[in-house]
């Protein structure tokens, strides 16, 4: 029932709690300190969760560091947009930090001067860690039910995780993982089936390897189903009494459950190999190791470079005194085998890997597309932005260089819209994505050019390849990966700053010239011009 009185109330105290988050916002700007944020988070990712022992002897696992999970866990889980809000309304109201985190983190923010409530930051902790473990045990005593049906055998398969529909399709043509990964040349050529986690698409077969939906653990069976009730049950019950002295417990209920469901399934139950991709970047699922420990192999792949241009502004522009870098939590990463694009990812991954894993340059990896064909003038440019979000959901990113905002990505498109059209040719424009806080000023701005004659808007879903493929030349925002697909390709390519400030020879760049402001744009694109001419 909607009460207009505490309606109303409640719109007061969010409307309050945005301004404040804006004045923190721009106190941090005004002061130029706006990787207070990231700085904060490096050094909370980098500060120890003590007394993990018991833990540890849940997983009874020697290869893999628990404590290090533990740490990817919560970064992953708290110290996301969520602790960026905590923080700036901490600034802006001038009050002292409300934000779930465990002890460690409470005193690592102390020491370094963040005023922080203790009391209700530990109330916070406790509140979350008994919904993660409701949740947990509730998904866990579902898994009973889903084990109890029958099970069809996947044979001998490999297991893509976080995939969408756009990532799977019935046409061998279309530009998706599924298909980059049948082509290949290192695959395993053994499988019978590539199995994922999409709802609402049926089973089919892309020649001779069936695409098949389903969970990404393994089914049980008699005995080792039996096993694995009992345990279920007891570690339901031990966890919600250890989580109101240890709230670990809680938290990681739903991690103890997969790693004992993959520990208890026979070898031949499981995938041959389980893909991971960038937008998991930091956790490195628990399970995974019990996976790995059966013979398991654990891929993590890049379908895009653009985490490369977070890494290097941070290293590039912001360094603590004793000169260690503060940037995003990169350290955390453990995956033993990662599908890298280039030689520049590949140094990437070196300079923040301390593991030793194996790293693979397999060129542009192909994730998501929409299958649908684009008719493109020859004539054409192609041009990839990113998309600009409102000033709240910016400023929620807590992002250290405020660049990829409104007015930057206007003057790129603008730009580059009137340097064409007095060069006579096309642009072919493909918004990144367009989500519900895309920036309201810059769709209307799009609205606007598209009554230029030489301005094409083609829809986010249609894949970049495709786009490149059928143009001249490519010109993109620094740092999207669609510079480097262009130059993989063999087309022109560069990264067009508008306002200058990015450096010509940031690391991010991949080697790709970056132009700045309108007239080395212009020159460039005369060269381009002359060239095909």
């Amino acid at each position: 029932m909607n009460i207009p009185i505490v309606s109303e109330l409640i719109n007061k105290r969010n409307r309050s709690k945005l301004r404040a988050i804006n004045k923190g916002y721009k106190q941090l700007k005004d002061e130029s300190k706006l990787d207070f944020t990231i700085q904060l988070r490096w050094i909370l990712s980098k500060t120890e969760i003590y007394d993990t022992s018991k833990l540890k002897g849940l997983f009874y696992q020697d290869s893999f560091n628990v404590e290090l999970s533990i740490r990817q866990y919560f970064t992953m889980c708290f110290l996301g947009v969520s602790f960026n809000k905590s923080i700036l309304y901490s600034i802006g109201s001038d009050t002292p930090l409300r934000h779930p985190l465990p002890k460690e983190w409470r005193d690592a923010l102390i020491a370094q001067g963040v005023s922080v409530n203790s009391f209700i930051c530990t109330v916070l902790w406790y509140v979350n860690s008994f919904v993660f473990w409701s949740k947990s045990a509730l998904q866990g005593l579902k898994s009973i039910c889903v084990l109890l049906k029958e099970q069809s055998s996947l044979g001998r398969y490999v297991y893509f995780d976080g995939l969408a529909d756009n990532n799977i399709s019935t046409n061998l043509n279309e530009h998706n993982i599924i298909n980059w990964y049948l082509r290949w040349k290192y695959r395993n050529i053994e499988i019978d089936s590539i199995c994922h986690d999409v709802r609402g698409i049926s089973n089919f077969k892309l020649g001779k390897v069936e695409i098949i939906q389903t969970v990404e653990l393994p089914k049980l069976k008699n005995t080792a189903l039996l096993q694995y009730v009992g345990f279920l049950i007891h570690i339901i019950i031990y966890s919600f009494i250890y989580l109101f002295f240890k709230p670990a417990y809680g938290f990681l209920l739903g991690e103890f459950i997969k790693f004992k469901r993959v520990d208890l399934a026979n070898d031949a139950d499981l995938a041959r190999e389980y893909l991971f991709h960038n937008s998991s970047l930091y956790y490195r699922p628990i399970w995974t190791y019990a996976a790995e420990s059966k013979g398991s192999k654990i891929l993590f792949y890049f379908y895009s470079t653009h985490t490369d241009y977070f890494y290097s502004t941070y290293v590039e522009n912001f360094k603590n005194k004793g000169g260690c870098i503060v940037g995003l939590p990169l350290h955390l990463m453990s995956w033993p085998h990662y599908l890298v694009w280039n030689e520049f990812q590949a140094d990437f991954i070196k300079s923040s890997n301390q593991y030793n894993p194996v790293i693979e340059e397999v060129g542009h990896i192909w994730f998501s597309s929409s299958g649908e064909s684009v008719s493109i003038s020859s004539n054409s440019i192609a041009v990839f932005d990113a998309t600009p979000r409102r000033p709240m959901a910016h400023v929620l990113m807590g992002e250290s260089l405020d660049y990829h905002n409104f007015d930057i990505a206007n003057q790129f498109l603008n730009d580059i819209q009137l340097v064409l059209d007095k060069n006579n040719m096309n642009i072919s424009h493909k918004i990144k994505r367009v989500i519900k806080v895309t920036h309201r000023a810059y769709l209307r701005n799009i609205m606007q050019l598209k009554q230029k004659s030489n301005y094409v808007e083609i829809h986010p879903s249609v894949d970049a390849l495709q786009i490149i493929q059928k143009t001249k030349a490519c010109i993109s925002i620094p740092f999207t990966s669609t510079a480097v697909i262009a130059k993989q390709e063999g087309k022109p390519s560069v990264y067009y700053d508008p306002s200058g400030v990015i450096q010509k020879n940031n690391r991010a760049a991949h080697d790709i010239p970056v132009l700045s402001g309108i007239n080395e744009l212009e020159d460039w694109v005369n060269s381009i011009d002359n060239k095909v001419n």
